[in-house]
């Protein structure tokens, strides 16, 4: 009887265990009618649609599928880290309901991609990923600048390059963490509308208030008028000393600019200030293999 009544606790500790890791693993991931977005993934949603709008190009509407299926994404990047090796960020780990598969290990297989929507939800077309990682918080505005920074990640945004004959008609966005993603699909999702987390206002509104847009009655005011500068970031830091001496170790590589750029409460290190996006491209394009992962801040 007593190690009967061990083997009971033992089950109900581990049973304990699992709820209450499972729970951590998989903040607001639930069920698909449960879960909610924050106002950061809404933020994101809202500047992608900004800026297609700046590309003469119309908003794609928010899917509940796809959201559903970013939220799961950046959650089994985060604790899973399936991008290993060959994999890259479009990889999913074994660790949940879904397929476990290998982005990159065979480059013309995509369905570890595009099947993941239609496997995880009633969404019935392919989805079309984008995704961002660094060590500190993933913030919208960083995300989007990352992704134009990016031939591929802008093309697949406004429909050129390889997806100009794409028609993107559904979009869900993930942050969690460091991470970001952003679904696109060609098939409408009849299901819009998404809960956004801690609030009980309406979506619309809130797609208003959290990022206005932009008149667009007149002609839009160039970088110059705006005072916006575009800067080549190699890396960030939560302290501003760390960031000051990886300023000194770019000088001694000799590096002639090099600069503590302060954004969203962390600290970045640019090798240059410019003022148009180009420009900053055009010299991300003259660095060494070494600094490929540099990209351009929007400030």
């Amino acid at each position: 009887m007593l190690n009967r009544m061990n083997d009971l606790r033992r089950n109900g500790l581990l049973f304990l265990l699992l709820v209450i890791y499972g729970l951590q693993a998989y903040p607001q991931a639930g069920a698909k009618g449960e879960f909610c977005i924050s106002e950061a993934e809404l933020k994101l949603f809202n500047l992608i649609n900004n800026y297609r709008k700046e590309q003469k190009l119309p908003a794609v509407s928010m899917s509940k599928n796809l959201c559903y299926v970013a939220k799961l994404h950046v959650n089994d990047l985060h604790t899973n880290r399936p991008d290993v090796g060959n994999c890259n960020l479009h990889s999913w780990s074994d660790q949940g309901t879904w397929t476990e598969c290998c982005y990159g290990r065979d480059p013309s297989n995509s369905t570890c991609m595009t099947s993941k929507p239609a496997e995880l939800t009633s969404y019935e077309g392919k989805g079309y990923e984008i995704a961002f990682w660094e060590s500190l918080d993933a913030i919208p505005e960083v995300v989007l600048e990352t992704w134009l920074s990016s031939a591929a990640s802008r093309d697949l945004i406004i429909n050129s390059g390889t997806w100009k004959s794409s028609t993107w008609k559904a979009l869900g966005i993930g942050i969690y963490k460091g991470y970001a993603v952003a679904w696109f699909g060609e098939a409408e999702d009849p299901d819009k509308t998404v809960k956004i987390c801690d609030t009980d206002q309406p979506q619309e509104p809130l797609l208003q208030r959290v990022v206005p847009m932009r008149d667009s009655s007149g002609p839009a005011p160039t970088a110059a008028e705006k005072g916006v500068k575009y800067y080549l970031i190699i890396s960030s830091f939560k302290e501003k000393t760390q960031a000051e001496t990886e300023v000194k170790t770019l000088k001694g590589r000799g590096f002639k600019n090099p600069s503590v750029v302060p954004s969203e409460g962390n600290f970045r290190v640019a090798l240059g200030e410019y003022t148009t996006r180009e420009q900053a491209l055009e010299a991300k394009k003259k660095l060494g293999e070494r600094y490929q992962s540099a990209w351009v801040l929007k400030q």
